[in-house]
């Protein structure tokens, strides 16, 4: 039997090649980069210009979603973990995040609407609305509303997706945990308050927001508490998550009011009117009542 000799090309292996060429990993085969590529595909017939920057734009968000929905699920780990210095680092890079999804909306706006209604028909009974990956973000950080599983249409396998992520607990819920097992409970977190229902969005508590009222005491009697800060950071990247999803919503709001005014959106939504309505909600409203105790606006510490 005839045997290769050493070095010898195997079989469809290109000839004259050398070995550690042939399984060498490329920059474009680590990042699928010829596959990425090939995912944009306009539907609008004649061709339309804009149409790439459309498709590019919502896949880039697809994209940040699943990075942020990965961080999140780190952050609820490392606060079982008791580890909330690191959760709160990790929760900085999802701001970071939610950064880059603010900066893309001027990007899209310079698509005029005269250009996008040429082809929104293109995108037939498509929507925003039914993106899995932002349903279960929303979801996972509280904003529980069992309406929004009817939004993916006929898709039964997107909406026993996304219903997995109802009655999980949020990243307040994760925290409040772990404060109530700081120092034997130093910050008087009630014990009910663990074992909420959480298929529902949070409830403004005032047993809670006394608690968070004694952390940032705590905080302010020494400048800088050591002992508490990793805790204290954890509530201020909370609300910051808040807020900066917040200011997306509105972004957003204006985007969709540019581009298609106050009408029905694709998909039979409601368009800007049903966005609107998203920037009343607080996802952790005893984060934002503790703001009126430090002002002096409420009762009075431990009172």
């Amino acid at each position: 039997m005839n045997h290769p000799s050493p070095g010898a090309p195997g079989p469809g292996q290109p000839q004259g090649m050398p070995p550690e060429r042939q399984t060498r990993l490329t920059y474009g085969g680590y990042l699928k980069v010829p596959e990425l590529l090939a995912l944009q595909q306009t539907r609008h017939q004649p061709p339309h210009h804009d149409e790439t920057l459309f498709i590019i734009a919502h896949q880039v968000y697809e994209l940040w979603f699943k990075q942020a929905l990965h961080e999140l699920h780190r952050v609820c780990d490392l606060l079982d973990r008791d580890e909330p210095l690191r959760a709160a680092q990790l929760l900085e890079r999802i701001h970071k995040i939610q950064h880059l999804l603010i900066e893309q909306i001027p990007l899209l706006e310079t698509m005029f609407s005269s250009e996008f209604a040429k082809f929104r028909s293109s995108l037939s009974t498509a929507s925003g609305f039914q993106s899995v990956q932002f349903r279960k973000l929303e979801f996972l950080v509280g904003a529980k509303n069992p309406r929004m599983l009817e939004l993916v249409g006929d898709d039964d396998a997107a909406r026993r997706e996304m219903a997995t992520y109802l009655d999980r607990p949020t990243p307040y819920d994760h925290f409040i945990r772990h404060l109530a097992r700081e120092d034997h409970n130093v910050f008087g977190i009630p014990a009910d308050a663990l074992s909420r229902d959480t298929t529902r969005p949070h409830e403004l508590d005032e047993r809670l927001v006394n608690a968070l009222e004694v952390l940032y005491r705590k905080q302010d009697e020494h400048a800088v508490n050591e002992r508490y800060y990793p805790q204290f950071l954890m509530a201020e990247r909370l609300l910051e998550f808040e807020e900066k999803l917040l200011i997306w919503r509105f972004h957003h709001v204006k985007m969709v009011e540019r581009m298609i005014g106050g009408g029905v959106g694709t998909g039979g939504s409601s368009g800007a009117k049903y966005l609107a309505a998203t920037l009343n909600i607080r996802l952790y409203p005893d984060l934002w009542a503790v703001r009126d105790r430090l002002g002096g606006l409420g009762r009075g510490y431990g009172g």
